[in-house]
Order: C-alpha cells, then sequence, then structure tokens
C-alpha cells in the first residue's frame, strides 16, 4: 500500500486500481487526501460495493471483466474532464491574483485626498461587476452542451476577458466615458489577434459616440460575442461596425460578409449571452436584418440621458 501511495506522483493523471474492495477504498482515500483536491481520477477494476462511501471513493467502479477498450475509453474521458477542471482552477486563480492586485491599488488610492473616495467607490463597483461578468462567462462555458474541445474553450475564454480588457483602452483621460469607435476597435484587434484571422480579415469601423463606462463594459462583451461569430463561425473576411445616435439613442450595426446564419444558430451560447446582455445590462434591443451575403445586426440602445455625440476617429 505505501509503495502504490508513494509511487502515484504529481505528473500522474489517473489511477487504476485492481485489487479487493477494500484495498481499493483504502488507497483511493489516501490518494484523494493526499492531494487534497479530488481532481485525481481513481478507477476500480473489481464491481462497486452496494453502499460505497460518499467521500475520497474511486470515482469509477469497473468490473474485472470489462474489456481493455472500454476501460481505456473511460480513462481518456477522465483523464480528459480532469485537465479541464484543472485550467478552471488556474484560470481562477489568476483572477484572484488580479482581484488582490486591484485591491493593493485601492489601498493606495485610499491614501489620497478626499476627492479620490468618489473614484474609489466606482472602481470598487466597476471590478466587481467586471469578477462577476467573468465569472458568469466561465460557468456558462463550462456547461456548454454540447462541450468545447478545451484548446477552443480557452480561446474563446481568452477572447471575452480581452473584449472586456478593451473597455480600458476607450476610457476617455480624466472622465468616465468610453469612446466606441476605440472601444470597437480594440474589442476587434483582440478578437483578430486571438483567432489568428489579423492578417487575413479586414476590421472597418465607422460613425463615434461617447458611453458612459458602466454602458460600455456590457456592450464590450455583446461585440466580441459577435464578432467571435463572424471569425469562427462565418469565416467572414470583412467586418465592419457603424456606430451612430438617433432620436431613440445610441444604434450600432455590425455586418460581415460570411456564410450567414444558418437555421437554428440563434441558439448558440455566444447569442444566448448577447441577448442577456442585452435585456439585462442595457435594457436595449436585437435584431437580424435580411442580407444577400453574410449577416447584418442591429443593436438599439436607448437614451438615459448621458449619451453624447463625438466625430469618429
Amino acid at each position: 500500500m505505501e509503495a502504490a501511495v508513494e509511487a502515484v506522483g504529481d505528473g500522474i493523471e489517473a489511477v487504476v486500481v485492481a485489487a479487493p474492495r477494500t484495498n481499493v477504498l483504502t488507497l483511493a482515500r489516501r490518494l484523494k487526501t493526499r492531494f487534497q483536491v479530488p481532481l485525481l481520477p481513481v478507477v476500480a477494476l473489481v464491481s462497486r460495493p452496494a453502499h460505497p462511501p460518499e467521500e475520497a471513493a474511486p470515482d469509477v467502479w469497473l468490473a474485472a471483466s470489462t474489456p481493455p477498450g472500454a476501460v481505456v475509453e473511460r480513462i481518456e474521458e477522465l483523464v480528459r474532464i480532469r485537465r479541464a477542471e484543472g485550467e478552471l482552477v488556474r484560470l481562477n486563480g489568476a483572477l484572484a491574483g488580479l482581484a488582490a492586485e486591484n485591491g493593493r491599488l485601492y489601498e493606495r488610492a485610499r491614501r489620497d485626498a478626499a476627492a479620490t473616495n468618489l473614484l474609489l467607490r466606482e472602481l470598487q463597483h466597476r471590478v466587481r461587476n467586471n469578477l462577476a461578468a467573468i465569472q458568469a462567462l466561465l460557468v456558462l462555458e463550462r456547461h456548454r452542451t454540447p462541450p468545447r474541445a478545451l484548446p477552443e474553450a480557452i480561446d474563446v475564454a481568452i477572447a471575452r476577458l480581452r473584449g472586456m480588457a478593451a473597455l480600458q483602452d476607450s476610457l476617455l483621460p480624466h472622465e468616465d466615458s468610453a469612446d466606441l469607435a476605440a472601444l470597437a476597435k480594440a474589442v476587434a484587434r483582440g478578437a483578430l489577434e486571438v483567432f489568428g484571422a489579423s492578417e487575413n480579415v479586414k476590421c472597418v469601423v465607422t460613425g463615434g459616440a461617447l458611453l458612459p463606462s458602466r454602458r460600455a463594459s456590457p456592450l464590450a462583451i455583446v461585440l466580441n460575442e459577435l464578432l467571435t461569430n463572424a471569425l469562427k463561425h462565418a469565416h467572414a473576411q470583412k467586418v465592419q461596425v457603424d456606430i451612430r445616435e438617433s432620436a431613440e439613442g445610441l444604434e450600432l450595426e455590425v455586418c460581415d460578409d460570411g456564410r450567414g446564419m444558418p437555421a437554428g444558430a440563434g441558439t448558440g451560447s455566444g447569442l444566448m449571452i448577447v441577448r442577456a446582455v442585452m435585456k439585462n445590462e442595457l435594457a436595449g434591443s436585437l435584431s437580424f436584418i435580411p442580407c444577400e451575403q453574410g449577416t447584418r445586426i442591429h443593436i438599439r440602445i436607448p437614451r438615459d440621458g448621458e449619451l453624447e455625440e463625438v466625430a469618429p476617429r
């Protein structure tokens, strides 16, 4: 037993045990307690007991007569799940590091003049909302059906994080407003780089407006999802974002020359995110406009008294 426990190092991704049930349960408990987290898959090649323990038990019980091919398939599935869970743990750790760094910045700002307190409260609110949005996006991706391949899921997560970070590039100095033309360009640039399309796809942004940062952040999420769909699924060669003001508020059109929206595509996770953000965060509307080629999407965000018109950059 001691030799078996010592043989399982950090590089081991799964453990297969062929032994009597008592020894299997003892070894599983030792391994899962040693590694502190129940991520290490343990497969028992012995029939499942009538009342197995709820904690620190093998992840899978397989009869000793199970064909080797079926055993291998089950192990590979558990290893894939463990790698995905490990990557999510790493991402959560990185987000925790970002939160800690933000905390240190807040402490420094708190020592400044009294006028800084207002900025501090706004920053806290913004970071909290951003972290909540990031968490929600990761949870949605984790439970996506069917699940994406791990590299694709990580690329999508990176694109979403970069889309949210693009807001910082568009904020005007000493103001709480974002230049939407700069925001759209930064989001497009990030998406093109993540999906390796910066050399083949042209993105054009026309028009311009200012939007309060608290509303620009969810808009960055919407733009990233639409641009990601155009690049990954529609295989567009040109994407155009038109920004303009109307009597009702802000209007945007996102057009591409890709292969268009196939039937049933409106239920994808990306469009689910877009519709949820438009309804809950921006109180706006989204509609698809018929066109001869590609996809054309119209977005309307109602005026709240804080929208300002600017010349396009």
